[in-house]
């Protein structure tokens, strides 16, 4: 089981029970770029979520109260049909240093994931957990994310956190085509953090670009993806 969160002398970090009977908003605007050859496609993903958050034992249960997803792909608007999805639940366990591990997701449709992968949404939903350092101070963790603390809020520390994400892997596609593919991320975010509840309020933005060659071809992804999450209770 799950302590509380830790005290004001106390270095941050998540306990399942500082989050039962929060609600949070989620606003996520994705700006997705693909580069085959000479052919360029561009796509604008907008996605508004309600999420409430329950406990069971040392489970945390997140349901999509309400959910909206919108999608411009080459000039052309269209609100995707997420009927399926609202209502649906994400089990997760979350450490102190907020690492979740999703244990049930709800269904997703195909037409829903195409646009935006709904059943994930939850892997990385929820900050890390700050280090303790004093305001003004500066910190990088065992993660390699580099951080600061910012002047407190009446109710909050606040922290802003940076980190690089390189990747070179190569596996094997269908038909035994060799595909490798080079990925680099780069984080900056910002978190207010409340003893007792633990984030009450977070952005992000990433900005990532895959390129991956295969069967003589080269198809480049940039991605552009701003969130911002409140607390309301």
């Amino acid at each position: 089981m799950f302590a509380h969160f830790a005290g004001a002398q106390s270095p941050p970090g998540y306990a399942v029970h500082g989050l039962a009977g929060g609600v949070f908003v989620e606003q996520v605007h994705s700006e997705v770029t693909t580069q085959t050859g000479s052919a360029e496609r561009h796509r604008t993903i907008t996605r508004v979520a309600r999420y409430a958050a329950t406990v069971r034992a040392d489970t945390l249960v997140i349901t999509a109260d309400s959910l909206r997803l919108d999608e411009t792909a080459d000039g052309t608007h269209q609100v995707i049909d997420v009927d399926a999805v609202i209502g649906g639940r994400w089990r997760l366990l979350i450490d102190a240093r907020g690492v979740a591990t999703v244990v049930e997701v709800p269904f997703v449709p195909g037409t829903v994931a195409d646009v935006s992968d709904l059943s994930s949404a939850m892997d990385d939903f929820f900050p890390a957990a700050p280090p303790m350092i004093a305001p003004g101070a500066q910190f990088t963790d065992s993660s390699h994310r580099a951080w600061r603390r910012l002047a407190d809020s009446a109710a909050a520390r606040r922290f802003r956190w940076s980190e690089q994400r390189p990747s070179d892997t190569t596996y094997t596609g269908p038909d035994s085509v060799q595909v490798h593919t080079m990925e680099t991320a780069h984080e900056d975010g910002n978190v207010a953090w409340n003893v007792q509840r633990g984030p009450v309020a977070w952005s992000r933005h990433i900005q990532t670009t895959v390129t991956s060659h295969f069967a003589g071809r080269t198809v480049r992804a940039i991605a552009d993806q701003r969130i911002v999450v409140s607390r309301l209770r």
